[in-house]
């Protein structure tokens, strides 16, 4: 799939926009704070209705459009599959009015958010799938060196767009860890309830088993993707494998047949265990929510992997994220028949000019790739010359030809 148009009305800095896409490479570039991340920004918030920076949906509203009668931002985005289907998204955020002592309407900093595909109003969950993205960004770092948190919701924004089931599975089971932990505390001041809490516990274990499962055959379809890319990436002399931690403990040579089942038991064994704990600290302490994935590297002449979290350097982590990127967009190939569009921003910086050129290399078969850069020197000429060109200046972009 890859996008075909791309139309914004104040959302950051684009007063209005409307740009034309063609599928293959196309590197946008221009200086700092200029617009370049907000627009892929604009691409990843149509296919998930998630922000990359913002606190709130307020601020993704252009602070100029506060002074219109009605505040607003809308995005849009003429979408092309493969067997030529099209699909059309639009997502408008309207900030909320209210009256005040005056009588007279002021904005009350809330913000309504209406989606909707091909003309028919759809939930935020619903939107998933339609558009596939996979989005690197500097900060991706994190996803190496930071909490197991930032682990787990790449994870999840990846599956989220490529399972539909496993979306729904994922909120579900946050608002139940969410009522359970709530009920935990109530036992604090009153007296313990087992049937109560039985309720919360059965549907923690159903849905939880789900994600472990699926996060646990994602992992394992995705290692020799990852170690393959990574590979490429070090010119062979680094072996990346990705290790699932999940906090509940199971076979994981077991069949996938009885996979879930197996995990639900373990669960649930593991939930009685902890009964006396999780009523004291009041919380739920095991789970998908406690899970978290581990990068091993073996240099060729090391006999011991190395966890990359702890001893990786800044230029190593850089490099594992990428693989992981790169590799996803073949995941995403695999498990939906639709190559997702690859989102690259300043991608090339502290990268050494072999790894530039194993990237470049990497990314010249993608369906759609956007790369953003302030200085096109990082490309070689060649990349260039197959390239489209864009410059982005002021929440204005023109060809760079």
């Amino acid at each position: 799939m890859y996008l075909t148009h791309l139309a914004l009305t104040n959302f950051r800095n684009y007063a209005h926009l409307e740009l034309d896409l063609d599928p293959g490479v196309m590197v946008i570039q221009g200086q700092n704070a200029c617009g370049k991340t907000s627009l892929l920004e604009a691409i990843f918030y149509l296919a998930t209705s998630r922000s990359l920076h913002a606190s709130s949906d307020r601020e993704l509203i252009r602070w100029g459009a506060s002074s219109e009668p009605i505040p607003f931002a809308r995005l849009e985005a003429q979408i092309e599959r493969s067997n030529g289907v099209r699909t059309h998204i639009e997502i408008v955020l309207m900030l909320a009015e209210e009256k005040n002592k005056s009588d007279t309407r002021v904005a009350n900093g809330r913000v309504s958010k209406r989606i909707k595909v091909n003309g028919v109003t759809k939930r935020a969950m619903d939107l998933l799938g339609e558009l596939n993205v996979v989005l690197f960004l500097p900060e991706d770092l994190q996803m190496v060196f930071g909490s197991p948190a930032q682990r787990r919701r790449y994870l999840d924004i990846t599956l989220a767009q490529i399972d539909a089931r496993y979306a729904r599975a994922l909120a579900r089971y946050n608002h139940i860890v969410e009522q359970r932990n709530s009920l935990l505390r109530e036992f604090r001041e009153r007296a313990y309830q087992p049937a109560e809490l039985a309720i919360w516990d059965r549907q923690l274990i159903e849905e939880g088993a789900y994600l472990i499962a699926r996060r646990a055959e994602t992992i394992t379809r995705y290692n020799p993707l990852v170690a393959e890319m990574h590979a490429h990436l070090t010119a062979q002399h680094e072996r990346l494998e990705l290790v699932y931690q999940p906090s509940v403990a199971f076979d994981v040579a077991i069949p996938r047949e009885t996979r879930h089942a197996e995990i639900a038991r373990a669960f649930a064994q593991q939930l009685d265990a902890l009964r006396a704990r999780e009523q004291s600290a009041g919380m739920t302490l095991v789970g998908p929510h406690r899970d978290d994935v581990r990068f091993l590297v073996t240099r060729n002449h090391d006999a011991v992997a190395m966890d990359a979290t702890t001893y990786a350097s800044r230029g190593q982590g850089r490099t594992i994220a990428l693989a992981l990127k790169l590799a996803e967009v073949q995941l995403m190939r695999a498990e939906t028949g639709e190559a997702p569009v690859l989102l690259l921003d300043d991608v090339m910086s502290e990268l050494d000019a072999a790894r530039r050129a194993a990237l470049a290399d990497a990314v010249q078969d993608a369906s759609q790739a956007l790369i953003t850069t302030t200085d096109l020197a990082d490309f070689s000429a060649e990349f260039l010359e197959h390239a489209r060109v864009m410059r982005v200046c002021n929440g204005m972009v023109e060809s760079g030809d």
